[in-house]
């Protein structure tokens, strides 16, 4: 199978790769090993979109402002960029944006190995049922994988988990309870938090807990895990958001596995889908006896994928820095912008702001193109959290709006045979990409 760009890994980043690539004129594949596009985002159930942390929460993205456009019309999101969505049917708006392009979607397949030449990629070998084959792409391949797939079976340099011990961010397993009376239980969170007559907001979000400070909910879920209903770990981080179109769903963002130090590895990916799906259980039988709404509550969906904050990153032309994000450092090549602040998990969340310099009128960091310029080979680029960046400032950069942008670079520069960062973030905004 041969096509101008093959995009290896359909989820944020590239099915954004894949669309703005398409939209250059390009024919173009995109390989998944799932059965949907949107990763992370939609069948990961990963909502809300966070916000990258600039005034007026600027989508360095033609396709991101185009995606909350067609969740808006669904109602499947609020709207706002810094929306609440439905992750099931971002999924669906996705794949018709795919559709519409042209893009060819190969569903359930799996990267076996890459052929490359004379530091050229030849070929990405693949497997689904059909059996194994080689796509080929005459002009470039993107690596979206999330994990740097790609270039770990090239062989190429890669990099791992945190600088100083290569152990990755922790990861979670996503899942959503329905038949919730949702009006219900904001009335008891109102109550417990002494505002028992605040309006229930359109959408909200629950604070995460770590068994410390003043939520009001600490102390429920510790009771629990003393008296057995809980274990620490089901108990120690918890985090819930509503979704718009679904009245009586809430999304959570855990449980949350923090003593797995490489989530690369696919048995500890599928110890933590078993053990993950028995925290949910016990999670579902304390909520239907001690959150009142969830008398009876049941799972709507737990995610078929782990949510993976960090895996494998690339090596490439420019690596970005923990400094470059904390002193908001601009590049000529600049690609996207965020002030999105650092956010590594664990037992103690870090969860910080970059560096505040009263003197700096422009309060946010910028991502040049050489980032996602892979080194070893001359037609690979990298695209979404596996770019090449070091941890803190992965930790950072990882979010939905970021990681759109940056597909939708490579697409662009992948199809037009673009390098130079200047071009097209040109071509970018002259789509209607916003940049400050």
């Amino acid at each position: 199978m041969e096509y101008d760009v093959v995009v290896l890994g359909a989820g944020t980043a590239g099915a954004a790769a894949a669309i703005a690539a398409a939209d250059s004129g390009a024919k173009v594949l995109a390989v998944e090993q799932f059965g949907g596009a949107g990763g992370s985002s939609a069948l990961g159930l990963v909502t809300p979109l966070m916000s990258p942390g600039i005034p007026g929460r600027p989508q360095c993205s033609y396709i991101g402002l185009e995606i909350i456009d067609r969740l808006r019309r669904e109602n499947a999101s609020d709207g706002d960029k810094r929306c609440f969505f439905d992750p099931v049917m971002l999924s669906v708006v996705l794949e018709e944006m795919l559709y519409e392009r042209g893009v060819k979607m190969l569903y359930h397949t799996m990267i076996t190995g890459v052929e490359k030449e004379n530091g050229h990629i030849t070929g990405v070998n693949v497997s689904n049922a059909s059996g194994s084959s080689t796509v080929r792409a005459s002009r470039r391949y993107i690596d979206a994988t999330g994990d740097a797939l790609v270039c770990h079976f090239a062989g190429l340099a890669t990099m791992h988990g945190d600088e100083e011990n290569h152990r990755n961010q922790p990861c979670s397993l996503r899942y959503m309870i329905g038949g919730i009376d949702t009006d219900r239980f904001w009335r008891f969170l109102a109550e417990i938090r002494g505002t028992p007559n605040a309006p229930r907001p359109e959408n909200y979000d629950g604070a995460a807990t770590f068994g410390q400070g003043s939520w009001k909910l600490n102390p429920l879920f510790q009771k629990a895990a003393e008296d057995g209903e809980l274990s620490r770990e089901d108990a120690l981080y918890w985090q819930f958001f509503t979704v718009p179109g679904r009245g009586d769903v809430i999304a959570f963002n855990c449980p949350e596995f923090f003593d797995i130090d490489d989530i690369t590895s696919a048995e500890n990916q599928s110890a933590v889908q078993v053990q993950g799906k028995l925290r949910i259980l016990r999670h579902l039988r304390f909520y239907r006896k001690h959150l009142p709404g969830f008398e009876n509550a049941y799972i709507a969906q737990i995610s078929p994928m782990v949510g993976i904050r960090e895996g494998r990153r690339a090596v490439t032309e420019y690596v970005l820095t923990t400094e470059d994000a904390f002193f908001w450092r601009k590049f000529d090549d600049a690609i996207a912008q965020t002030n999105y602040p650092v956010d590594v998990h664990g037992r103690k969340l870090v969860n910080q702001d970059l560096a505040r310099k009263e003197d700096e009128p422009r309060k946010y960091y910028e991502i040049p193109f050489r980032s996602l310029i892979v080194k070893g080979v001359d037609n690979l680029l990298a695209a979404g959290r596996n770019i090449g960046a070091e941890f803190i400032a992965q930790s950072s950069l990882r979010i939905i709006p970021t990681c759109r942008a940056l597909g939708e670079a490579a697409g662009i520069a992948a199809a037009l045979g673009l390098n130079d960062g200047r071009l097209i973030r040109a071509e970018m905004i002259k789509r209607g990409a916003e940049f400050v």
